[in-house]
């Protein structure tokens, strides 16, 4: 059945709207968390009647890897006048009911008419892949500023919820790493706003800080003031002092009378009994033990770090149309048995120049795409990319003849040369480095599932190389 609402002008039908050539999908407080089957619609009306499944639904859209969900307009209706800057910052608006919706018909077109204008290049590490992502959406939101948000649902204590949204809780403290990177690449620039102190073990910004005894580190400790007699000079604790009897202090040398504070006596400093080794002392330890792993440090090693609200550079406007360019990535003259993409380039062509000369000669370009090895390389730590990718080659290289050349172009695509193979031959021989890898992961990573796409084609002697890997490149990362 089909409801119209707003002079005939809104169709509504199995959580289906449209209006004006657009179409939304109404996801209930009821529905599946699941949301690869909003793909195709223009924008999202989201009930938030319940506040955990909003917060679940929108870091789904904006936490995921594709453009088509993470910059999706999303609308909240039924808002209770939600607080949490995670929602507040992640969402286009909120609607009283779908006849607002007609309202909401220009930040749409505006947004999507912003989304083409996004570069949209494959990513050559996990903070350019990260940061991308936020410039792309601050971009379409006409956002100029990252601001961070006291959130007791974090780590860290602190938020900034369009970076945060990206990672899990127990990551916050990554989320610092990608803005002290962004900021050194010059795409930001701070304005100091607060400090923490993180555990050194683990990040974890959820702090005890205890006074503790220095001898046996309990905080089992009773303090006291310390007290000096003047007449007869005799400095002791405040109980040796008193009596049973009344609130009169006496001293235990002389046994006169305390009466006036700075006339007959002072108190200079404060001493500590610890009540677990009867050890007395004037200077406690301080420590803070960390409430996620129970490390207990010295407060003196804790790792400082500013809060800062940050403001985009002249190249961070400009990277959302232009990609984010760095000079980190090194891989390829790291590992051993690769080249680096310009002699990798510049070996292509003197093979395209080869095979020009002799019809019988053939050689061939395979180009491997590692999808969702960005998740893989947040779970296991950006110090283990190299490592990874060291092993991917070492599979490669068994598998193909020594004078086959590899480039690993950045870390989700592998690009190999194969020579003097029939493309039939190459085509196996891609499939069996694909098994031999996706088992390498499975087995060693907790089960993951790595997404591998390929290619495998013969060079082509008409049009230049680069040319020819760019639209290799650019098919795969569509298609995926």
């Amino acid at each position: 059945m089909i409801n119209k609402i707003a002079k005939d002008k809104i169709e509504f039908k199995d959580n289906v709207i449209s209006f004006f050539n657009k179409s939304f999908y109404f996801i209930e407080s009821s529905s599946s968390l699941m949301i690869d089957q909003y793909e195709d619609y223009d924008a999202i009306i989201l009930d938030a009647r319940d506040f955990d499944f909003t917060r679940i639904i929108i870091k789904k859209f904006r936490s995921h890897s594709k453009i088509e969900f993470y910059l999706k307009p999303i609308f909240l209706i039924n808002n209770r006048d939600n607080e949490d800057p995670f929602i507040k910052e992640l969402v286009d608006g909120s609607i009283v009911s779908f006849d607002q919706i007609p309202e909401t018909i220009n930040d749409i077109n505006q947004i999507q008419m912003r989304i083409t204008q996004l570069e949209q290049s494959v990513a050559s590490s996990i903070e350019i892949q990260i940061f991308k992502k936020v410039l792309n959406y601050m971009f379409t939101r006409s956002v100029n500023n990252l601001k961070p948000y006291a959130d007791m649902n974090t780590s860290i204590g602190y938020s900034y919820p369009i970076i945060s949204v990206n990672y899990d809780t127990f990551e916050d403290a990554k989320v610092l790493e990608i803005l002290e990177w962004a900021e050194k690449e010059n795409l930001i620039w701070p304005d100091f706003h607060d400090r923490i102190y993180l555990c050194s073990n683990c990040k974890g910004g959820h702090l005890s800080y205890r006074e503790i005894c220095p001898n046996c580190n309990s905080a089992n400790m009773r303090s006291e003031d310390l007290v000096h007699h003047f007449p007869c000079g005799y400095i002791g604790a405040i109980s040796d002092f008193k009596n049973n009897i009344d609130t009169v202090l006496n001293c235990p040398k002389c046994s006169k009378n305390l009466r006036h504070i700075g006339v007959d006596y002072d108190k200079p400093s404060i001493i500590n009994h610890c009540q677990n080794c009867n050890e007395v002392f004037q200077d406690y330890t301080v420590k803070a033990k960390c409430i996620q792993c129970a490390t207990d440090t010295d407060v003196q090693f804790l790792i400082s770090k500013n809060i800062n609200v940050y403001k985009l550079t002249k190249k961070g406007r400009t990277s959302a149309l232009s990609g984010i360019v760095s000079s980190e990535f090194t891989l390829s003259d790291e590992v051993v048995g690769t080249v680096n993409t310009k002699i990798f380039a510049t070996m292509m062509h003197y093979e395209q120049e080869r095979i020009k000369s002799n019809i019988n000669l053939s050689s061939n370009i395979v180009v491997f795409y590692f999808s969702n090895i960005f998740d893989l390389y947040r779970a296991i730590g950006r110090s283990k990319e190299k490592s990874l990718l060291s092993e991917f080659v070492s599979v490669i290289r068994s598998n193909i003849t020594p004078a086959d050349f590899i480039c690993i172009n950045n870390p989700s695509v592998i690009s190999v040369c194969i020579n003097d193979e029939t493309i039939e031959n190459v085509k196996i021989m891609v499939m069996k480095i694909t098994d031999i890898i996706e088992e390498l992961v499975m087995n060693n990573f907790d089960r993951f599932q790595l997404e591998i796409s390929t290619h495998a084609a013969p060079i082509s002697k008409q049009i230049s190389f680069e040319k020819q890997i760019q639209n290799i490149i650019k098919d795969l990362v569509e298609q995926a």
